[in-house]
């Protein structure tokens, strides 16, 4: 549980740096390490790239995600593996 609040705040956490960063005199350097960027130079397809920075609206959307699904792995996942494992460790009785 610990590690996925851990994964789940750094998420959040780069997420809205870089999102504070679109919004200053950094932007350009923002734009060209956004997330959108980082999938773009992961995927496998020939031809899918993107080259140069992200556009504003891309990155802000990526930034946006991102800071979601850390607060989805690092508050709901935990909550609900938690919920789940109490649920089985109670004996079930016949009827």
């Amino acid at each position: 549980m610990k590690q996925l609040r851990i994964l789940g705040l750094s998420m959040f956490v780069y997420g809205a740096v870089m999102l504070a960063l679109l919004f200053t005199p950094w932007k350009e350097w923002a734009a060209n390490h956004s997330i959108a960027a980082l999938v773009s130079a992961t995927d496998r397809r020939v031809g899918n790239g993107i080259e140069g920075p992200v556009d504003m609206p891309m990155s802000i959307a990526g930034s946006a995600v991102v800071m979601f699904a850390g607060l989805w792995i690092g508050i709901l996942v935990p909550h609900l593996l938690n919920k789940f494992r109490a649920g089985y460790a109670q004996p079930t009785t016949a009827a």
